[in-house]
């Protein structure tokens, strides 16, 4: 089994909820650049000059990708170092994101290491899950769209009722997915089709069948990609 699963896929496709599956279930660390930015907001004690970048960020601005790094890279490094794997949760945004991690895994000799996983969903779909999902505005919890999920109310971490984020309206979310979906992750993709490390699961169907599919591929790495 692989130390370095990185899982992407469009907004709506589930991965963020797969990625804690899977670090539960193999004990791995997960990274999510977006818990890495919030617990930074949260330490008081945190490097003034990061805490500058993150106030940018807020304001509006771009974040800066050595702060990205070096966040993701430090984390990974306590996890790695304690004989755990780790799993990327849509850390990487860009080709040159793509290729700075991959000099990271070279560095810590996991070149062999890694394993990419798209969690395949069509911009229809993402549109679809997006308006529809629910948040918990307490604890932050996000519970994906689907049919079972649909009349579920409390949130299952914190018993919170759940609600539907002010900006997962049709116009912000249709500017997400041009931002973020099929067409712009394409390139990323086609990055580690190249290097031989990209596979494919369908996240179209009930999240058990999709985490059952990237138990497969993760414990035989089966379904291999090829889009040429």
């Amino acid at each position: 089994m692989k130390k370095i699963i990185i899982l992407m896929g469009v907004p709506g496709s589930g991965k963020g909820t797969q990625a804690k599956k899977i670090a539960k279930k193999y004990n791995y660390g997960h990274i999510s650049t977006g818990d890495l930015l919030r617990a930074l907001d949260n330490n008081q004690s945190a490097d003034p000059e990061d805490k500058k970048k993150l106030a940018e960020m807020k304001a509006g601005r771009l974040v800066a990708d050595d702060l990205i790094y070096k966040l993701a890279f430090r984390e990974m490094d306590g996890y790695l170092d304690a004989g755990r794997g780790v799993v990327l949760d849509g850390a990487i945004r860009n080709v040159e994101q793509a290729k700075k991690y991959q000099e990271y895994f070279v560095g810590k000799k996991l070149k062999d290491e890694v394993l990419a996983i798209e969690v395949a969903l069509s911009d229809g779909s993402s549109y679809n899950r997006l308006t529809k999902r629910k948040v918990c505005p307490v604890c932050g919890f996000i519970l994906p769209y689907s049919p079972e999920n649909e009349l579920k109310m409390d949130c299952p971490e914190c018993n919170a009722k759940l609600i539907v984020r002010a900006d997962d309206n049709p116009e912000t979310i249709k500017k997400r997915i041009i931002e973020q979906g099929n067409q712009a992750i394409k390139p990323i993709l086609d990055y580690y089709a190249g290097l031989g490390l990209l596979f494919k699961v369908d996240g179209e169907p009930a999240i058990k069948e999709v985490e059952r599919e990237i138990e497969r591929v993760i414990d035989n790495q089966e379904l291999v990609i090829s889009d040429e």
